[in-house]
């Protein structure tokens, strides 16, 4: 059974609620727009700034690299030209002659990134050399820096590719110049093995987090990298870049790229010497270049966040009190409009009960004059009917004029309502049957007598108009357990019409709410029965669905309870439907 909680008052208008969320809610989507959208702007602007930041850091360091190198490059190849110098003024001197070999020793000494240094004479053997006498004598004619300054007298500084000693074992890059002899021609090659040791010590004190620095020729072969990865002094990286396409554009320059070496995605600025063929580069992890966005992209998410969940907040407690304030004013409203009607009706009703007494009073004074005629005696008989019909109606018009003068007091539930029969039946009408189950039982509440039966036939009407075509009404009294297992008095009244559809049962107490045709009902009936259960300190329910009949049970704490009579400005309101679209309950009244 699908079920709805109801609370007097609680229901709004469709327009007063568009006007509560309208002008409640209308900037709030805004505020929330502004505040991501700043949100975004800022992500966006630090996350750009943090880029340009550490490419211009990139750029800066890979410059000083490059300075320093070009500087390291300039001081060996001076050094190697006042050997050559030396040696071609000198064509005559013994190899390993004691002197040079001391004057190559000293000049050793003033290059700390030079492991060793020797000449080679033009059959491929050493001369002079800094290591002698460990050096073993093998023919070096196989080596690149010798052939390249034996085939062109041009070469200049020659630069060579990485290569292992074969006396230490170590790697080394030889940095070498042509010596002329004195008729001109090749007469040998003087050599400083410049070792990439050095200059991966050298970096390693250049912090740089988890990025790398590295040398390479340009033609992409690795001369040095710290940290130092072994396997990578045999490759070359002719095919990335910067060696596939940057350097012939532009000879020094920043890009984001993953790293060949190590896979790691790295922001990498790259720049070639001008006086030789040495690219530096220096490399970045970007997860630690962005590390600091992050943070501070968090520090702001988590601001807007709180932002946005303090607006959310405010929001719906401004709702939460525009929303009562409309509840509030709802009920003043109807408050107004029920005691102006029933002030009307209480007029109404006293000018109906003296035209009543008078045509009773005639009814009275011709039963007499036609006792002897049958049709004018059934004729009087069916004004007297209808008399009491109309008496019906002025003690409902009574009834709402004195809604707010309750009168409770102890009251034999069951004997009042089996005293109201008579006037139930009637107001059910010829076609509607009235059963009742009172029980034998006396059942003491704290009503208003008067009210409760006025109650009964609101009920009874309803009943009546929902069954045109006749059925039977079920009125029950008994005492259940409710609210923590106390005894209330239930008075159920039940018939076997069509129920009410969702939309209908979803306003059934609202005042004025009626589903009958013009001048057939004002949709007063249940809201009166609705504020008099509430006001007497009972509940109100009332159970319905299409097809299955409607049954309203009116409980009221027996005589003796904690229970007292309500205020519809504070009794709270639920609601309740279940997705299976079943039966539904409604409920009213305190709790």
């Amino acid at each position: 059974m699908a079920r709805r909680y109801f609370h007097p008052g609680a229901a709004l208008t469709t327009w007063r609620k568009a006007r509560l969320w309208a002008g409640v809610s209308g900037p709030v989507p805004l505020l929330v727009f502004c505040i991501i959208g700043l949100l975004a702007f800022e992500l966006w602007r630090s996350y750009t700034m943090t880029r340009q930041n550490a490419e211009r850091s990139v750029q800066n360091l890979t410059h000083v690299i490059a300075e320093q190198t070009a500087r390291t490059i300039q001081s060996v190849d001076l050094s190697l030209q006042s050997i050559v110098h030396d040696l071609e003024h000198n064509p005559a001197l013994a190899d390993n002659d004691a002197g040079f070999r001391a004057d190559l020793l000293r000049r050793l000494a003033a290059l700390p990134y030079v492991r060793a240094l020797f000449v080679i004479e033009p059959d491929g053997y050493i001369s002079h050399d800094s290591d002698f006498p460990t050096t073993p004598r093998v023919s070096l004619a196989d080596r690149t820096y010798f052939r390249a300054h034996r085939d062109d007298p041009a070469a200049g500084l020659y630069i060579s590719h990485p290569l292992q000693s074969r006396s230490l074992g170590i790697w080394f890059s030889g940095v070498s110049r042509r010596i002329e002899a004195a008729g001109g021609g090749f007469w040998g090659v003087v050599v400083a093995a410049m070792e990439p040791l050095y200059f991966e010590q050298f970096y390693r004190q250049l912090w740089v987090g988890d990025g790398t620095i590295a040398l390479f020729l340009e033609d992409g072969a690795l001369l040095a990298r710290s940290p130092r990865n072994e396997g990578a002094m045999r490759r070359h990286f002719a095919s990335l870049e910067p060696f596939r396409s940057r350097l012939k554009r532009h000879k020094s320059g920043v890009f984001w790229s993953a790293s060949p070496i190590d896979g790691v995605d790295r922001l990498v600025g790259y720049r070639k010497l001008d006086d030789a063929p040495i690219v530096a580069t220096v490399s970045l992890d970007e997860g630690g270049v962005m590390r600091p966005w992050v943070s501070h992209a968090t520090a702001l998410v988590i601001g807007a966040a709180i932002l946005l969940a303090v607006l959310v907040v405010l929001d719906s407690l401004s709702r939460r009190h525009r929303r009562r304030e409309e509840m509030a004013r709802t009920r003043l409203e109807e408050a107004r409009r029920l005691e102006t009607i029933g002030r009307f009706s209480s007029g109404m009703a006293h000018d109906l009960g003296n035209l009543e007494r008078i045509v009773r009073s005639a009814v009275l004074l011709l039963r007499p004059a036609v006792k002897n005629r049958a049709g004018a005696v059934k004729l009087l008989d069916e004004i007297d009917l209808a008399l009491a019909s109309a008496r019906d109606m002025i003690n409902q018009l009574l009834a709402r004029g004195r809604s707010g003068e309750l009168r409770p007091e102890p009251v034999d539930v069951g004997d009042l309502m089996e005293r109201s029969l008579p006037v139930c039946r009637r107001a059910a009408g010829a076609q509607v049957r009235v059963k009742a189950s009172l029980g034998s039982t006396a059942v003491i509440c704290s009503v208003d007598p008067f009210h409760l039966q006025a109650a009964l036939v609101n009920l009874i009407i309803n009943s009546r108009d929902a069954m045109p075509d006749g059925g039977t009404v079920r009125i029950d009294l008994r005492t259940v357990d409710w609210e923590a297992n106390e005894r209330w008095a239930q008075i159920s009244v039940s018939d076997d019409g069509p129920g009410m559809p969702r939309n209908v049962l979803k306003h059934a107490f609202d005042p004025f709410f009626t589903t009958k045709q013009a001048g057939h009902g004002n949709g007063l009936g249940l809201s009166q029965v609705r504020d008099f259960v509430w006001r007497s300190g009972g509940k109100i329910e009332l159970n319905s669905a299409e097809g299955d009949g409607t049954t309203v049970h009116m409980r009221f704490p027996l005589a003796g309870s904690d229970h007292g009579t309500g205020d519809t400005a504070n009794a709270p309101a639920a609601y309740e439907v279940p997705a299976d679209g079943g039966q539904r309950m409604l409920r009213a009244g305190r709790r």
